[in-house]
């Protein structure tokens, strides 16, 4: 043959352009033969060009995208949280609403600072147990205590008893503990120990006065957490001595085992710190436990004299101190004392020597402290060197939010900016009234379609129908198989059946048409219902440019002279007359306004 049959090279092309269209399918979304899209590889292309570590910047990318909140997860997520607090609560749906509002607000700003969203619900929960109530909690306020118990490992509903104890506002906690961190990071002292130390004792202050209140408590804190101490014991101590008695009794036995000075040999002064200043009455002990140590040069390190061990357990005893414990403080007092004394910086303040002591070590009888990776004596320090330790430790300018963001590394502060952002555009979308009227009519899509159903097929009509099929059948074959009936009743009973079958499959599709006709009724009035509002706004907008006369079309009728060759106007025309009059409206002002005082007398 000398010509190529139509249909066949038809049919080649045609595979040929299927096959083209496969490769090109493939290259698009990455399929099995090409191993990567196009838009990867143009993606790895660009990056290439530009930054030199490609498979860190994918892998940025690729964790932003893994934690990216879509519009199901934020539903999943306001849903579920909205039962939880619902639950709790006791709420109705108005209440709930300002909830979710509240949650919404705050979930970026946790998620900022690595905080898991949930988290957001949990504090709500928290300090409406801890407050007796159920009144809604300000974005400011879950924000700041979610820093704090990150920051200092302080669960929420402890920092929301604690501090309404001594009255403070729950809105005030972030401020009060970002003074708590900023004063023990200045001082060198851990945060999580002076920040437990400060709210497990707030109650504290409503038996005692502190000094400034909680930046009182904050410095005893600070030093019972330098010198591995409970703070319990200095208030043992307190109220040992509170009363005449106690103090007179103290006092006493102090001079008998031989204390030489100390304010606690005087009753009325050890009353009134215990009364007033809780705070010197702990550097009165601390003092006084000094004296128990000295420094062995030859191992290096503090030791308790062997005449002291007994004496420390008789004031022990008569304090209602644990020896032990005692004991700890007199070692850690002198080694902190000791570095304090090598200082030699004339400039440095207290809070700046405290902080030198408490980052120093002991090496050799010698107080030494690193700095910028170099190990120096303390007594060498220059400006410099304390301008530089400050600026380690100095944060007093941020939130407590911000110190709580700072804990984050760079790449989880990345990833936590990713899913905030996410968050922000998920979360808000699904409480937006418009959101909220949508997942309204979804559920009502499918709660009156279920309904409609139930009523058309019930349990005992699925029943009846099931048996009046499947009866006689089960009847017939079990005759069959007891000799009683023939392959020709079998079959007999099987086209009775089937005739039986084709009349429910008609009522069924009657059903149907009827769940269809009730269901979209039913949904017409759910809709109109959702959305009632939406159409009330439109109504009244509606009337409101009625009254106004606002988009009124008015029509004017006026008559006009027009002078002249009488021949000549007598053809103008109506349109050409239109033109005229309008030219001359626009071209002076006077006219303009002799019409719209024309409408406005005439036509109002």
């Amino acid at each position: 043959m000398f010509f190529k049959d139509p249909a066949d090279e038809l049919e080649k092309k045609l595979k040929a352009a299927e096959a083209r269209l496969k490769n090109f399918e493939d290259v698009l979304v990455g399929g099995s033969n090409s191993g990567i899209s196009l838009q990867q590889k143009l993606f790895t292309n660009y990056t290439e060009s530009i930054v030199p570590n490609v498979d860190k910047v994918n892998s940025i990318l690729e964790l932003g995208i893994k934690t990216l909140v879509s519009y199901e997860d934020a539903l999943e997520f306001t849903i579920k949280s909205s039962n939880d607090i619902q639950k709790s609560f006791g709420l109705s749906r108005e209440r709930l609403d300002d909830f979710k509002i509240s949650l919404v607000n705050a979930a970026p700003e946790l998620l900022k600072m690595g905080v898991n969203a949930d988290e957001a619900k949990d504090i709500i929960v928290e300090v409406g147990n801890a407050f007796g109530n159920t009144g809604v909690i300000g974005k400011e306020a879950i924000t700041e205590l979610a820093a704090t118990t990150k920051l200092t490992g302080i669960e929420t509903s402890k920092l929301a008893t604690n501090f309404r104890e001594v009255g403070i506002s729950i809105y005030d906690v972030g401020d009060t503990m970002k003074e708590v961190v900023n004063y023990a990071k200045s001082v060198g002292v851990s945060v999580k120990a002076v920040s437990d130390g400060v709210v497990s004792n707030l109650g504290k202050m409503n038996l005692y006065n502190f000094d400034n209140g909680v930046k009182g408590l904050t410095k005893m804190a600070a030093q019972a957490a330098r010198l591995g101490i409970d703070l319990n014991t200095t208030f043992t101590l307190a109220e040992k001595v509170f009363d005449p008695e106690g103090a007179i009794d103290l006092a006493a036995s102090l001079q008998r085992l031989g204390v030489a000075s100390n304010d606690l040999l005087d009753p009325l002064r050890a009353m009134d710190l215990a009364q007033n200043d809780p705070e010197e009455l702990q550097n009165q002990l601390v003092d006084l436990t000094k004296t128990f140590t000295k420094f062995n040069q030859e191992s290096g390190k503090f030791e308790i004299l062997p005449g002291e061990k007994r004496r420390i357990r008789e004031i022990a005893k008569e304090m209602g101190i644990l020896p032990e414990k005692l004991a700890e403080m007199s070692i850690k007092a002198a080694e902190f004392d000791r570095k304090m004394k090598s200082i030699e910086f004339p400039t440095a303040n207290k809070e700046e020597q405290e902080l030198i002591a408490s980052l120093s070590q002991i090496s050799g009888g010698t107080a030494v402290i690193e700095i910028e990776g170099k190990m120096k004596d303390v007594s060498k320090l220059t400006s410099d060197d304390i301008k530089s330790l400050k600026d380690q430790e100095a944060e007093a300018n941020k939130s407590i939010e911000e110190l709580a963001r700072d804990q984050l590394n760079q790449l989880e502060d990345l990833n936590a900016n990713v899913s905030a952002l996410a968050a922000e555009f998920g979360l808000n979308v699904v409480v937006s009234k418009e959101g909220q009227r949508l997942q309204q009519l979804g559920n009502a899509t499918m709660n009156e379609l279920f309904k409609e159903i139930d009523k058309e097929y019930t349990g005992e009509d699925v029943r009846k129908t099931t048996s009046g099929l499947a009866g006689p059948v089960e009847e017939i074959f079990v005759k069959y198989a007891k000799g009683e009936a023939t392959l020709t009743d079998v079959a007999t009973q099987l086209g009775k059946s089937f005739v039986s079958l084709t009349d429910v499959a008609k009522k069924f599709e009657l059903g149907v048409q009827n769940i269809l006709d009730s269901y979209g009724n039913k949904l017409l009035e759910k809709s109109k219902e959702i959305y009632k509002p939406v159409l009330d706004k439109i109504e009244q907008d509606k009337k409101k440019k009625e009254e106004s006369g606002e988009g009124k079309i008015v029509t004017v009728n006026h008559n006009f002279n027009f002078t002249g060759d009488p021949s000549v106007v007598a053809k103008i025309s109506p349109q050409e007359a239109m033109n005229s009059v309008l030219t001359g409206l626009k071209s002076d002002n006077s006219g303009v306004a002799e019409l719209k005082h024309i409408l406005k007398t005439e036509y109002t």
